[in-house]
């Protein structure tokens, strides 16, 4: 069945891989956005009767009942089932994780669908490049400069944003402001509610956050020596992702802990280690590993705070590994810990949540981030969204920002155009 499961990925991922290069049909654009959806739902339309049965179960069904309908091994269900709860805070048994499961096969790297890079140099070198870009065309890059409102006009036309304010007081105003924050962070704390809809307010009140994530990265001074495929010399196991998460079952467990208790007692951690592949990351004979894991809640019951409990379950999470690599705990050097709070205050990810909100289906395509607000434009002209909270989401293709740059292009032109009318009459 596995020549037939690939295939069948490999088919409707390329349909939904096109559409993720889309701006989705937008409620209440009229004659336009009916001819953009009927254009989109053509691509859809055109796959087979079987395929559409799949894409059906893909995006209703559990990643359980999903894979159970293609194997049996359970080995090789929570090998794909992982992709189900990946900066996902649900169980495998949730209805719509298998649409999860389907979303990390959008990868594409050099051709090869399915596949995501590492950038050597670390996740930086692609801001620094992105840097050099924009710097040869004149464009001024600010950092250390947090903004602490959007500021916004109230015209003949309406509310329009017009500019931001930092927090030191200084003002810089533009025709276009584009964001990348989480929706929730961008119109609950950087635009007054007096400017905007009461609809919207409440439907952004309600755009669910929060993907169960608990990050780390540690310096190590050897390669993990695991039971199951023994050496420290590195091999190919150790350039690949090296997920502890051994059945559906226990990614269920660990998600019913997470929910009564804040934290599983067995995560599910999955080990990257780039210097294997990247030596300019670690000195000579050393190397650097991410753990990224789940389910960690990031709201903890009881009182109970992240500044308390960071340090025992990251210890949590060193024991787990350890316990499949019996020299992991002893090679780690320093460690550098970001809980679901420590991710928020650091990156903004409003309850920790790595994919600017839940990628479930009301949360989805022409409904990202909310319903009648899926074309990057919010409620106040001249402001766009260009991040994760918009379609397709999480996972970083660049898609978002590529959508939003494009929509961008096109009021401005029609602006341009407009306005050479008029002078014309």
């Amino acid at each position: 069945m596995l020549p037939a499961y690939y295939a069948m990925l490999d088919e409707i991922g390329d349909v939904l891989r096109d559409l993720a290069a889309e701006t989705p049909p937008n409620l209440g654009d009229g004659i336009h956005g009916l001819l953009r959806g009927a254009r989109q739902g053509t691509r859809l339309a055109l796959l087979s009767r079987e395929r559409k049965r799949d894409l059906l179960d893909l995006f209703t069904k559990s990643a359980r009942d999903f894979l159970d309908g293609w194997f049996e091994s359970d080995a090789v269900k929570a090998s794909f089932g992982f992709d189900a709860v990946v900066g996902n805070f649900a169980s495998p048994d949730s209805p719509g994780s298998a649409y999860v499961l389907l979303h990390h096969t959008f990868g594409e790297v050099n051709g090869k669908k399915g596949a995501w890079g590492h950038a050597i140099g670390g996740m930086g070198a692609i801001t620094q490049a992105m840097a050099k870009a924009c710097e040869a065309l004149g464009v001024e890059i600010l950092l250390d400069a947090p903004v602490e409102a959007v500021h916004v006009e109230h015209g003949k036309d309406g509310p329009r944003a017009t500019g931001v304010q930092l927090v030191d007081g200084r003002q810089i105003m533009a025709p276009i402001v584009s964001s990348n924050l989480n929706p929730a962070l961008l119109y609950g704390k950087l635009i007054a509610p007096s400017a905007l809809p009461a609809a919207f307010t409440k439907a952004i009140k309600g755009y669910k956050n929060g993907s169960g994530t608990f990050r780390m990265n540690v310096a190590l001074s050897e390669l993990p020596d695991f039971t199951c495929l023994p050496g420290k010399v590195s091999a190919e196991h150790h350039q690949c992702g090296i997920v502890i998460s051994p059945s559906l079952d226990y990614m269920d467990e660990a998600y019913r802990d997470a929910k009564a208790f804040g934290i599983s007692k067995k995560p599910i951690v999955e080990m990257l280690i780039p210097s294997t592949l990247d030596p300019t990351l670690a000195p000579p004979g050393q190397h650097v590993a991410s753990l990224f894991c789940q389910q960690f809640a990031w709201d903890l019951p009881n009182g109970r705070s992240w500044d308390d409990e960071r340090e025992a379950a990251a210890d949590l999470i060193i024991d787990t590994v350890n316990d499949w690599a019996p020299n992991f705990k002893a090679s780690v050097l320093g460690r550098m810990i970001l809980s679901p709070t420590d991710l928020e205050r650091k990156f903004g990810l409003i309850n920790g949540d790595i994919m600017h909100g839940h990628m479930s289906l009301d949360q989805l395509w022409a409904a990202r981030p909310v319903l009648g607000h899926a074309s990057h434009r919010g409620p106040l002209k001249g402001l766009y969204m260009c991040g994760a909270g918009c379609h397709p989401g999480g996972g970083v293709s660049g898609n978002p920002g590529r959508n939003a740059a494009r929509e961008i292009l096109r009021d401005k032109d029609f602006t341009t155009a407009l306005k050479l009318s008029v002078v014309g009459r």
